[in-house]
C-alpha cells in the first residue's frame, strides 16, 4: 500500500505544497533579489578607483618622464636631445659672450652657449623644478660639443652652489647636475669646492650694482690648498650680468686659484 501512495501524483503535489508553506523552508538562492546588490556596488566602486589610480599614475609618469616636447608639446619618439623636437631645437639662438666689468676683475673670461628664451627656458626650468636630472647631462654634452675647444686650459670644474637651505628645499643643485657630467665629458676632475656663506636675494629683478652688492662676500672656498695654482672652470645654468660668476670667481682667486673662466648654459638677453 505504501508503494502505491508514493506513486500517486497527488502525494507529490501535497509534499511540494507543504514545503512551500513551511516556516523552516529557505527560499532558493535563484529567487533572491537583494543578494547581488552589494557585490555589484563593490565591483563598481572598485573599478572606478582603479581607473582613477591608473589615470593618476599616467599623469605622474608624463610629468616625470615627459613624452612631449618641452617647448611646444608635440609628441616625441624618445631620446631627443634636451627633450626638444627638431623645430624647437632650431629656435635655439646663440648668446654673445658674457661681458665682464670694464675694470680688471676675477674672471679671465665668461662664456654662454644660448640665449635664455623659449624654448630653452622650458628645458632649464624642467631641470630645476621638475627634477628631470638627465637634462643636466644633455646640457653638459651640448656645452662640451660647442665650446670644448675653448676650454683646453682648464684644470678643475667647479659648480656655482646653492645655499644649503635652498638645496634642501629643492633636493639638488642644478649647476652641479650640469658641471659633473661636463667634467666627465672633458676628462677633467670635478669638485664642490665652493659654498654660500648666506642666502642671497633672487637676482632676477636686481640691477648690476645691486647684484654685486647682494653677492659681496657670499661665497667661500673649502680647503683652499686643493685649488691653489689651478685654472678653474666655473659652471652655472643661467647668467645675466655675470655678477654671480664674478663673486664666485673672486672667492676662488682669493683662495689661490691661478685663473677662473665662467661658463653658463644660457645668458638672459639684455
Amino acid at each position: 500500500m505504501s508503494k502505491l501512495w508514493l506513486q500517486d501524483p497527488s502525494s507529490v503535489d501535497r509534499a511540494t505544497t507543504a514545503l512551500a508553506i513551511s516556516p523552516f523552508a529557505k527560499a532558493p538562492r535563484a529567487w533572491s533579489i537583494t543578494s547581488p546588490i552589494r557585490p555589484m556596488a563593490d565591483s563598481f566602486y572598485a573599478a572606478r578607483l582603479t581607473n582613477v589610480l591608473r589615470r593618476a599614475r599616467e599623469e605622474l609618469a608624463r610629468w616625470l618622464f615627459p613624452v612631449a616636447c618641452l617647448g611646444c608639446g608635440v609628441e616625441l619618439r624618445g631620446g631627443e636631445p634636451l627633450h626638444l623636437c627638431i623645430a624647437c631645437r632650431a629656435r635655439l639662438r646663440p648668446a654673445a659672450p658674457v661681458a665682464p666689468a670694464q675694470t680688471p676683475g676675477p674672471l679671465m673670461r665668461a662664456l654662454a652657449l644660448w640665449r635664455y628664451e623659449p624654448p630653452l627656458d622650458a628645458v632649464i626650468l624642467a631641470l630645476k623644478f621638475r627634477r628631470l636630472d638627465y637634462l643636466g647631462r644633455h646640457l653638459a654634452l651640448e656645452l662640451a660639443r660647442a665650446l670644448g675647444s675653448e676650454l683646453d686650459a682648464v684644470d678643475l670644474v667647479v659648480p656655482i652652489p646653492l645655499h644649503w637651505t635652498r638645496r634642501v628645499v629643492r633636493g639638488f643643485d642644478q649647476a652641479e647636475r650640469i658641471a659633473a657630467p661636463l667634467a666627465e665629458t672633458l676628462n677633467l676632475p670635478f669638485a664642490r669646492t665652493l659654498s654660500r656663506r648666506r642666502p642671497t636675494r633672487a637676482q632676477a629683478r636686481l640691477g648690476r650694482r645691486s647684484r654685486l652688492t647682494n653677492l659681496a662676500g657670499a661665497f667661500r672656498v673649502f680647503r683652499p690648498r686643493t685649488i691653489a695654482g689651478l685654472r678653474i672652470l666655473l659652471v652655472d645654468d643661467v647668467t645675466t650680468t655675470g655678477a654671480t660668476l664674478e663673486a664666485a670667481a673672486e672667492a676662488l682667486m682669493l683662495a689661490g686659484a691661478a685663473s677662473v673662466v665662467g661658463l653658463a648654459v644660457a645668458r638672459t638677453p639684455p
